[in-house]
């Protein structure tokens, strides 16, 4: 895997901004691995809600939703309590019904990449529960944001997942 350096990562926009507080610490004494997942998600969601069409009302006013169908973390450093912490959400292809994504967890106090959640994210029919093509105008806005977040430094990808193209 390459591993891009702070500089790198932190070109890309930030979609969440924490402070590591005292309850994301476990007993080992650096944030538990189910922390990382929390704040990748949620910088995801938020991206999709606020960039890719998918708002908050999203499953009520067009049945549609996106399941996550796998994760692949690796860790770079540890994150402790009080560091501060961003997410960078760079999206890296699409098929018609689903996402490639990786979420870049960095260190802002130490200016290091702490942790790639790399996901898959598959588009849902709420009603049936079953993989449905994006509409096309979140196609639209999910290209643009491939696009977007291309940069001259491939992204840290595990190997072990990607979009399958038919």
């Amino acid at each position: 895997m390459n591993v891009p350096t702070y500089e790198q990562v932190v070109d890309l926009p930030s979609h969440l901004d924490v402070t590591v507080p005292a309850d994301f610490i476990d007993v080992n004494g650096h944030m538990n691995i189910g922390r990382y997942m929390e704040l990748g998600g949620t910088a995801l969601w938020q991206r999709c809600r606020h960039e890719l069409g998918m708002s908050d009302d999203y499953i009520e006013l067009r049945g549609f939703s996106t399941f996550t169908a796998e994760h692949h973390l690796t860790y770079h450093a540890e994150l402790l309590e009080g560091d501060d912490v961003s997410v960078r959400v760079r999206l890296v292809a699409r098929s018609d019904k689903v996402m490639h994504v990786v979420c870049l967890i960095v260190d802002e106090t130490h200016r290091r990449l702490a942790c790639t959640m790399e996901t898959t994210a598959v588009h849902v029919d709420m009603t049936t529960r079953r993989p449905t093509p994006f509409p096309d105008d979140v196609t639209a806005l999910i290209d643009a944001a491939i696009a977007a977040d291309d940069r001259p430094w491939p992204a840290p990808l595990s190997g072990a997942m990607g979009v399958r193209r038919r």
